[in-house]
């Protein structure tokens, strides 16, 4: 990816202010046709354990330059995408200039879409 993620999945482990705190996020959605069809696959539900296990996750130097930075997002996650039939995805992975998840109320990653999704 070549730019911001912006995710308004507040229930996630990963969200930060709208912003991804993973390394690498997984976007399922192999016969994906419309946004719905796709999922944030990474998504965890905030808790306990959840935040534990995401920690080998955690995009450490992102989240350093977000902290220090006053002109913008920092914080790119890699981003694999199996959504075939999109546009941005080259080879599985996202080369879109921007990504956005959404879902604020999610509870698991079958409720999480990839905004960006575009056939």
């Amino acid at each position: 990816m070549n730019g911001p993620l912006t995710c308004s999945a507040t229930n996630c482990v990963h969200y930060a202010n709208n912003l991804c705190s993973a390394n690498k996020i997984h976007i399922s959605g192999l016969n994906a046709s419309i946004t719905p069809d796709t999922h944030c696959s990474t998504f965890q539900e905030k808790n306990l354990e959840n935040s534990l296990n995401s920690l080998s996750n955690i995009n450490l130097n992102g989240e350093l330059k977000q902290f220090f930075s006053s002109s913008g997002i920092e914080m790119y996650p890699e981003i694999e995408c199996d959504a075939k039939s999109c546009r941005y995805n080259q080879s599985g992975s996202c080369f879109a200039q921007s990504v956005n998840i959404i879902k604020n109320d999610a509870l698991n990653s079958n409720y999480t879409y990839c905004n960006t999704f575009c056939k």
